[in-house]
């Protein structure tokens, strides 16, 4: 048989293990993260091979404020940058034919931050024979 020592030392370390959980998730909604996303993140064409055109919007969040760049990957050239930021969005005119990746870098630290993509899909795959009209 247990005592009612036994029960209260359970429950009292029961109980001591709850505030600790608590108070750690408590602390873990304060960590900013770091984060890239793209909106929409697909674009589709009516047949495929063929130019594909939309309005993105890019958002960013970085965990400190920093100075921060917009980079499509395999380009030199940055998007967008901004100075002393810690979050920010940018818009601009989509033209693709494939899947085009971004990354967001911390400037100063030449250091890829996050990743993220805009697919391009279609409605019909192209076909390998061409049609030729004839009149007669």
């Amino acid at each position: 048989m247990s005592s009612k020592w036994d029960i209260g030392i359970v429950l009292l370390i029961y109980f001591s293990c709850t505030t600790v959980n608590a108070a750690t998730i408590e602390n873990s909604a304060t960590i900013k993260v770091s984060g890239l996303s793209a909106m929409p993140t697909k674009c589709i064409t009516l047949t495929q091979g063929r130019q594909c055109f939309a309005t993105v919007t890019l958002r960013w969040q970085a965990p400190v404020k920093g100075n921060y760049c917009i980079y499509q990957v395999g380009k030199n050239k940055a998007l967008d940058c901004w100075y002393n930021q810690q979050q920010n969005t940018t818009t601009f005119e989509f033209e693709s034919s494939k899947t085009v990746q971004y990354k967001l870098v911390a400037y100063d630290q030449e250091q890829t931050i996050a990743y993220t993509h805009i697919e391009v899909s279609w409605v019909h795959k192209a076909s390998p024979r061409k049609r030729r009209w004839r009149l007669f």
